[in-house]
């Protein structure tokens, strides 16, 4: 074999290696424009159906969940493409084991479940779950915790003997650290959650990630029965969720979703998971405080240095409006409120 039939074999073995390397270059970036497509339509998803989930109204914050999970389905309906294809849409439903809502005081879960048709065949559908609490319990009480300060106590042992006949208290838990009603549970109970912010903040939050992870994973797990009866076979589970992504949704109404299983990337196999979040930011947003100061009512932001002041009445529910507070006849507190409103004629800081 002469010299160039060498040359000849080493060019079609380099060429046809480098083919083989390009072809596998864009096999892997096709994948990876596929995935941040299905990243970008479950983020416009999520912020689609957060946008729905609440508003306020006059005083009123409402939520509704169903109009949230409608924008949410009907978002990705038109991102996949199946806005007018039944079948798709409930292809694309079998992906997306749970979708969770959380409310002020709990949380619902919208979760797959299989019901017999008037046909005899087995149909899968989407459901919501009754209302979870976060609850949580030590030797003491039984908690009811809320993505803020108010809290519903189980009093399981009596400690507030003073009112014997009652079991089942709610109220700002700062209560039991300033009210002299309490003075004898701050004695008693010196180490309690309840008299110190960064436990009861630390318990709180715990509280809630696990109620909800453990909700979740239930129902993820549980889909696999339903996902099965239609074919797919990818083992669905809850995904590790950092706490980092939890932080920001303790404190307000949010959205989470788990999309999961998803096939992508053509013959690469590949197959999409996602855990994602969105908060409403309107549970704890703008909430005003009345006072009664001599003749008229004020109104305090929550976070006016003035509001805990002692000797200020204030109304134990709070107004998440200016219009709600001005229908009260309140002036605005200049301290906090600045030009907002209508200011007080006369006021003077309680001292």
């Amino acid at each position: 074999m002469k010299l160039y039939h060498f040359i000849l074999i080493f060019a079609i073995i380099m060429i046809t290696t480098i083919v083989i390397t390009d072809l596998r270059m864009n096999d892997l970036n096709s994948v990876i424009e596929n995935k941040e497509q299905i990243d970008r339509n479950i983020d416009t998803a999520i912020d689609d159906g957060v946008t729905s989930l609440a508003e306020v109204d006059g005083n009123n914050i409402i939520i509704n969940k169903d109009a949230a999970v409608n924008s949410f389905f009907l978002s990705l309906h038109s991102a996949f493409g199946v806005l007018s294809d039944k079948v798709g849409q409930d292809k694309l439903s079998l992906y997306i084991p749970v979708v969770v809502v959380t409310m002020e005081d709990g949380y619902y879960v919208f979760y797959s479940d299989e019901y017999t048709g008037s046909d005899g065949h087995i149909n899968a559908s989407k459901h919501w779950s009754e209302k979870f609490p976060y609850c949580y319990e030590d030797n003491d009480f039984i908690y009811g915790f809320t993505l803020g300060d108010v809290i519903t106590l189980y009093d399981k042992n009596g400690i507030f003997g003073e009112y014997e006949n009652r079991k089942i208290y709610s109220m700002d838990y700062h209560d039991l650290q300033m009210k002299d009603e309490y003075s004898s549970f701050r004695g008693e109970r010196p180490n309690s959650i309840l008299l110190n912010d960064e436990e009861f903040e630390l318990i709180r939050k715990g509280t809630i990630i696990n109620c909800i992870e453990n909700t979740m994973a239930y129902y993820t797990t549980r889909h696999n029965m339903i996902a099965a009866n239609y074919g797919i076979t990818y083992q669905f589970s809850l995904p590790v969720i950092r706490k980092e992504e939890w932080v920001p949704y303790l404190d307000d109404v949010s959205m989470f979703a788990i999309f999961q299983g998803y096939p992508y990337g053509g013959e690469t196999g590949e197959t999409y998971n996602r855990f994602t979040t969105a908060g409403a930011k309107v549970s704890k947003s703008k909430m005003y405080y009345l006072e009664q100061s001599g003749w008229y009512l004020l109104y305090h932001l929550e976070t006016c240095p003035e509001l805990k002041k002692e000797g200020i009445i204030l109304d134990e529910e709070p107004l998440y409006s200016v219009e709600a507070c001005a229908a009260e006849g309140a002036y605005s507190c200049p301290i906090c409120c600045g030009n907002t409103g209508v200011a007080a004629p006369d006021y003077v800081p309680v001292r």
